[in-house]
């Protein structure tokens, strides 16, 4: 970054915000079972800055809400804001919230995306302040489920709800930053509205607290096998899950967002601390085999199919039981068109991805490619020398995606199991070297 500032003691701070909202009538992102296009806009989709200078060093953080990130926005809009601010690239953290209910990535969106991406994280820049920043941690309860887990009450989750909060000199509420680990996607294959699902409600509610010229951010966390309350499978295809409206959303929401505004007051303000950002690279080991072979896939698959097709045939057969058999048929047709890809084609032995840390003080915030499982999180937090410990999802890693099961997951099989494209031992690399960045930062 450039010298500017440095001569400072204490913190500036910035933030911003972009309309994002694409144009109607394209297709949206998330769910394999969504039939048509984009018909409306329930609430517009954002791009929100927040950016973050001390006497040594910068950082700044982008939640983006869209589904995830192309690489192509992340190094794009990194190079750029670099070039225009002396930001380094590597100090800038970008995320996605995870909506299902945005569009599908085009490649006049992306540049489009980009573009905003890069106004506003410039713009957060040069509106830079004196400022007070303080980190909390809050817990909530009946948001996230973990959806592998339902017969188990929904556990493990994670009940931490991480919170930064910037004010000016004043004592005015410049912007909140929450960070929480559950799937944005209350809204179902169902609807064809723009939104940015639960999360909308939060930032609204906190909002009404802090005022509506303040910035709230939302960083989604290890959400990899926690959502609002549904079978994945179900999800799949398309099923009618009576939790999946907008009234739901709007509940879980708000109480999400009233935990957040009742614990901004509790927050320790400080107008100086350590501000450290280091980013490294790990090769992530990927999937050296699958569970069946191709002939195995397809006899299951004929055999699911059958049995959906008898079922059908009953009479007077209850919706629920030919929504199981959907969902078998749809995981068995899944899972054999996922056996030939992996067959047929050449696979890396693993895929570099970067992990990020940032510290805040007397917290952490560090980086997840894809959609990791909660547990691999919760290992993170535990060995972390921070205590304030946020781990943020979906961030800094377009080139590769997906599901990251735990170990143990492998053996159960499922959805995210066979979707995904790691190696049994990911997880544990990924914590490894998660912590690895964080003790950079101590």
């Amino acid at each position: 970054m450039s010298d500017k500032g440095a001569h400072q003691e204490g913190i500036k701070a910035g933030l911003a915000e972009r309309i994002i909202t694409p144009d109607l009538g394209g297709t949206m992102r998330g769910f394999a079972a969504r039939k048509g296009v984009s018909q409306g806009v329930h609430d517009d989709l954002y791009v929100r800055a927040m950016a973050i200078e001390g006497p040594e060093t910068a950082a700044a953080f982008l939640s983006v809400s869209v589904c995830s990130l192309d690489q192509e926005i992340i190094d794009g809009t990194r190079e750029e804001v670099a070039r225009r601010t002396g930001l380094p690239g590597a100090h800038i953290m970008m995320a996605a919230t995870h909506t299902h209910s945005g569009p599908t990535p085009t490649e006049a969106y992306n540049a489009f995306l980009r573009e905003r991406c890069v106004e506003c994280l410039v713009e957060a820049w040069e509106r830079r302040e004196e400022a007070r920043l303080g980190i909390g941690i809050a817990q909530v309860e009946d948001v996230g489920r973990n959806r592998r887990r339902l017969e188990y009450g929904g556990l493990p989750v994670d009940p931490d709800v991480g919170i930064v909060k910037v004010e000016d000199l004043n004592g005015k509420v410049l912007g909140v930053l929450f960070q929480y680990s559950c799937h944005a996607t209350v809204m179902g294959p169902r609807n064809l509205l723009i939104s940015e699902d639960w999360p909308y409600y939060a930032i609204r509610t906190i909002k009404e607290q802090v005022g509506n010229d303040a910035v709230v951010l939302f960083a989604n966390g290890a959400e990899g096998d926690i959502n609002p309350g549904y079978s994945s499978g179900l999800s799949c295809i398309g099923a009618a899950i009576p939790i999946r409206t907008w009234a739901f959303a709007e509940k879980i929401g708000v109480r999400m967002g009233k935990k957040v505004s009742e614990a901004l007051s509790d927050v320790e303000m400080k107008s100086a601390f350590p501000i450290r950002s280091v980013s490294g690279q790990v090769d992530l080991p990927l999937r050296r085999s699958f569970p069946v072979t191709v002939a195995e896939a397809e006899e299951k698959r004929k055999a699911a199919q059958e049995a959906l097709e008898q079922v059908k045939e009953k009479a007077d057969v209850s919706q629920v039981v030919i929504d199981w058999a959907e969902v078998d048929a749809f995981f068995a047709g899944m899972v054999c068109n996922l056996t030939e890809e992996f067959y047929s084609e050449k696979r890396e032995s693993s895929v570099r991805v970067e992990i990020q840390a940032l510290r805040l003080g007397d917290a952490v915030l560090v980086t997840f490619p894809g959609e990791v499982f909660i547990e691999i999180a919760l290992e993170v937090k535990r060995r972390s020398p921070f205590a304030k410990t946020l781990v943020v999802g979906l961030a800094n890693a377009g080139k590769t995606g997906g599901y990251m099961p735990t170990r143990a997951a492998f053996s159960e099989g499922d959805y995210e199991v066979f979707a995904s494209n790691y190696s049994e031992e990911a997880g544990e690399v990924l914590v490894e070297a998660a912590l690895e960045q964080i003790a950079k930062v101590r």
